[in-house]
């Protein structure tokens, strides 16, 4: 530490610093504040182990911001400003509509300027010492293509490469999903299933289900990818656009000033990427058109129900206006938006992910593509759909599909129940732990005796439960 402060100060020109406090971080980085005696200040970020491949990772989140990394500090590291202004989570809940607005407006630009460069290839963005770049390395921008010798573009540091100890795959870091997911399911532990439950009555994970499926995928997969050119060019993007890494100012929070957490920000198709900033908060249904929700009926409604109602109404509606700014300013943007609600990206995104869970939900998704095959843009009258299913595989696909839909709404059942002490992606605050354990252990007894009949099937659902 005293390392790391030493270069903290030397980066900024200071003699020494004389505070070092704890910063707000997440899942995967420990950040400090640093105080210099010249009253500048800054913030040093270090890498948890889980946060990707050593030297890759961070290698990629200082070129992204154009920062330096090489320093003699003993482990990777970021010293970076600190930035102007407050996390949007501490006024977002205050602000008036026209002021959330104006938010989104801001956001909109921001993702016009990243949409206005493409690259060459997928991956992620380093300086040129760091990797050997591909040959013929480059972005677009307003049409021309432009070769810089500062960056280059290497191994992908997408959370989809790391996650599940994906990390140790002898593999090249994109593009090919499909390969990858095969050899994690083939050499790694399976992961502990939090998206559902699982066990005897429910749908059990089956490695051979998810090779096959990934084979099914392969088959089909040019199919899948859209002709739309503006939604597949290689973008590099901000994925995680949460509250806590969007900045804005406290006198004027409608002005963005910074963004922060570029870890693991990636170059894909754009299609990969999210649209919607997480801020937004909406967890219900997919919007069907870009018309506001109705106003829901509160008159019979409870005060409590009634608030409920009204905060989701809110939240909904924000949401659409959100989709009509990117309709009118970025409609390439808004052409992802749409083909994220078709089969096909249905398909790719499960895929993706097969490791973790998805070859109940992809298969079944398989069987109804057969109806729309010919409505894919890749598809002509002479390719005919490549699979043929018998009755029996069927039945087998639709009880699959139906444990897995079961197991799923159960996890959103226990989720609602517990509110704010369910475990988000398997962690929770400390001062909440001791309350959320003892939640999950109650919520565990119930589940226990509503679905196990015997000693057999309860060793199995204690083997499947994920939060031990």
């Amino acid at each position: 530490m005293n390392r790391l402060a030493r270069v903290a100060a030397d980066s900024v020109g200071a003699s020494r610093c004389i505070s070092i406090k704890k910063y707000p971080d997440g899942m995967f980085n420990k950040a400090f504040l640093m105080s210099m005696d010249d009253g500048r200040q800054v913030v040093a970020k270090v890498p948890n182990p889980n946060a990707g491949v050593p030297h890759f990772t961070t290698a990629s989140e200082v070129a992204t911001m154009d920062f330096a990394r090489s320093h003699p500090v003993g482990a990777e590291f970021i010293i970076m400003d600190k930035i102007e202004g407050v996390p949007l989570s501490q006024v977002w809940g205050t602000l008036k509509l026209p002021q959330k607005l104006q938010v989104l407006l801001a956001m909109t630009r921001l993702q016009k300027q990243w949409l206005s460069v493409s690259f060459s290839h997928y991956g992620s963005l380093y300086y040129t010492g760091d990797v050997q770049p591909p040959a013929d390395s480059h972005y677009v921008k307003d049409g021309k293509a432009i070769r810089d010798s500062e960056f280059a573009i290497g191994p992908a540091t997408g959370r989809d490469w790391f996650d599940a100890g994906r990390s140790i795959l002898d593999i090249e870091k994109g593009p090919s999903v499909g390969t990858r997911e095969t050899k994690a399911i083939q050499s790694l532990k399976p992961p502990k299933q939090i998206a559902l439950f699982c066990g005897p009555k429910l749908y059990r994970p089956d490695k051979e289900k998810k090779i096959t499926a990934l084979a099914w995928y392969r088959q089909i997969v040019d199919a899948l990818i859209p002709k739309d050119t503006a939604i597949t060019s290689p973008c590099l993007w901000h994925n995680d656009l949460h509250d806590d890494n969007v900045f804005v100012d406290p006198h004027n929070p409608e002005k963005i000033t910074g963004i922060i957490d570029w870890q693991s920000c990636h170059i894909s198709p754009l299609f990969n990427h999210n649209p919607d900033p997480a801020f937004l908060d909406w967890s219900g249904l997919e919007p069907e058109t870009l018309d506001l929700a109705p106003l829901p009926k509160l008159s019979e409604l409870s005060p409590e129900e009634r608030s409920t109602a009204v905060h989701e109404y809110t939240i909904q509606n924000v949401l659409i206006g959100w989709r009509k700014l990117m309709h009118a300013k970025n409609p390439d943007l808004y052409r992802v938006v749409e083909f994220r609600k078709t089969a096909a990206y249905g398909l790719t995104f499960l895929a993706h992910r097969m490791f973790e869970y998805g070859e109940a939900h992809f298969q079944s998704l398989l069987v109804d593509l057969k109806d729309t095959w010919a409505d894919l843009p890749a598809v002509n009258s002479n390719i005919p759909f490549p699979f043929d299913f018998s009755e029996e595989d069927f039945e087998r696909i639709k009880m699959d599909s139906d444990g897995a839909v079961a197991g799923t709404e159960l996890v959103a059942e226990v989720k609602e129940r517990m509110g704010d002490l369910w475990p988000d992606k398997g962690f929770i605050s400390h001062e909440r732990y001791d309350d959320c354990k003892a939640a999950l252990h109650e919520v565990k007894s119930q589940i226990l005796a509503q679905l196990a009949e015997t000693d057999e099937e309860r060793a199995e659902y204690e083997r499947y439960w994920p939060f031990e």
